[in-house]
Parts: structure tokens; sequence; C-alpha cells
């Protein structure tokens, strides 16, 4: 079919929008990774999904341009004492804020004791064997069974990373 003009508007079928979506998202990252590279710029971007789930993408890496924009971003208010009575609403949204993800990252300590507890008590003793002693068969369903949390690990660590990141920039 080629290439043509869109009409740019929201895309109305879920499917399509969220493939849409990803194919950008694609072309943003690797647009921002060339002009890091031919300007030896700096940069970070968070976009997030039609579905909630965030994507980051910083070079040399998110956290440091963040911090390096809030470091800037002080710098160049530390002189402006009128607007400092205007930040108190904003500084306690963000408290309200910070309270609220430890209360979340408490609630996941706690889920994740639970879990390990679950884990310890599971007694699948097949796997409380030494590995040289198991089956082909089991030798399968214990990587498949790694796999699976080796996935969910990966998908924690990168919904932390990207709270945290957000977490930064909301700051200020």
């Amino acid at each position: 079919m080629g290439r043509r003009k869109i009409k740019m508007e929201m895309v109305q079928d879920m499917n399509t929008r969220q493939v849409t979506f990803s194919k950008r998202r694609t072309g943003l990252f690797k647009k921002a990774s060339e002009l890091a590279t031919l300007c030896n710029a700096e940069l970070g971007i968070v976009v997030f999904s039609p579905g909630g789930k965030p994507f980051s993408y910083g070079k040399p890496n998110l956290d440091s341009v963040a911090e390096r924009f809030m470091r800037e971003y002080d710098d160049s208010d530390s002189g402006d004492d009128k607007e400092s009575g205007n930040n108190r609403p904003k500084l306690k949204r963000m408290s309200e804020r910070l309270d609220l993800l430890n209360q979340e990252i408490e609630a996941e300590k706690n889920r994740g004791e639970t879990d390990q507890e679950k884990l310890e008590s599971a007694g699948d003793e097949r796997f409380k064997n030494s590995i040289e002693t198991l089956t082909l068969d089991e030798l399968n369903e214990y990587k498949d069974k790694l796999q699976t949390v080796h996935g969910r690990i990966e998908c924690q660590v990168n919904h932390m990373q990207a709270s945290s990141c957000l977490m930064l920039l909301s700051r200020k």
C-alpha cells in the first residue's frame, strides 16, 4: 500500500490503537536515540500505553537525566521567593503522593513476605532435592517455573523503575 499521510485523530479501535502505540513508541525511542547520539544530548522520555503501562527511555539513563533536570530546576527557582507561598498546596499534594507510595511499598513488602512463606511451605519435595537427581521432564517443569517467576520479577522491576522516575519528576 505504501506510505501515506494519516489524519491525526485518536484511533477508535482498541487493538489498532495498541498496535499503533507500539510502533510509534519504537519510532519515538529510535529518534530519541539518534538525537542523543548525533548531538551528544542527554534526554529522557516517559510514555504511558493506552492500557496504563509506563515505558521509559533515557540516555545515558532516565534517572540521571531526571536528577539533572531537578538540580537545574532547583537552581533556577532558588531566587524566586515570591512564588514560595504558592508552592504549599503543591508540596502538600506531593507529600500525600509520597505517603501513598510508601504505603504501596509496605503493602508490596508484606505481599512478598507472604509469597515467600507460601513458597517455603509449599513443600514440593522434588524441587528441594539436588538438580542432578531430577529427570528431564522435571527439569523442564522447573525451567518453566523459573521463567515464569523471572518474567514476573522483570515486570515488577519495570513498574518500580517507572514509578521511581515519575516520583523524581513529580517532586518539583
